[in-house]
């Protein structure tokens, strides 16, 4: 069910939205669908993880966020809409491109892997983040 979804410069640019760069606040709205209808994530948890490799185990991810203890807002949870919310200090060190995936316990238990692909984070010119 997961759609290979890459969030990369030139995609981001050819769909007129902020490209991300490292160090930098960013908020980015999901909506999942399952079958074409809204996917419904009342209830659920949601993890949105990003590894150098695939392969990499969850404890030496370059950055994990979730809804539960915070990154991930389910805005609209009936109509399966999240906002991911990258914070400046948790993305400072992240130049590069990387694999992510987003997914989804669902009420029943179920996890679901909604979207993967790359990531990726521009250098910026200026380092502040405080």
């Amino acid at each position: 069910m997961s759609s290979l979804h890459n969030i990369l410069a030139n995609y981001l640019v050819a769909a007129e939205k902020r490209v991300l760069h490292a160090g930098d606040d960013y908020d980015y709205q999901f909506t999942f669908l399952q079958g074409g209808v809204a996917m419904d994530l009342t209830g659920s948890k949601v993890w949105l993880t990003v590894k150098r490799q695939d392969t990499d185990l969850d404890a030496d991810a370059l950055l994990q966020l979730d809804s539960e203890t915070g990154g991930i807002t389910l805005t609209t949870p009936a109509s399966g809409v999240i906002t991911v919310h990258f914070a400046s200090g948790e993305t400072d060190d992240l130049e590069g491109v990387w694999n992510y995936d987003i997914q989804v316990k669902t009420v029943a238990d179920k996890i679901i892997t909604v979207a993967r692909g790359k990531i990726e984070f521009l250098a910026n010119i200026t380092r502040a983040t405080s």
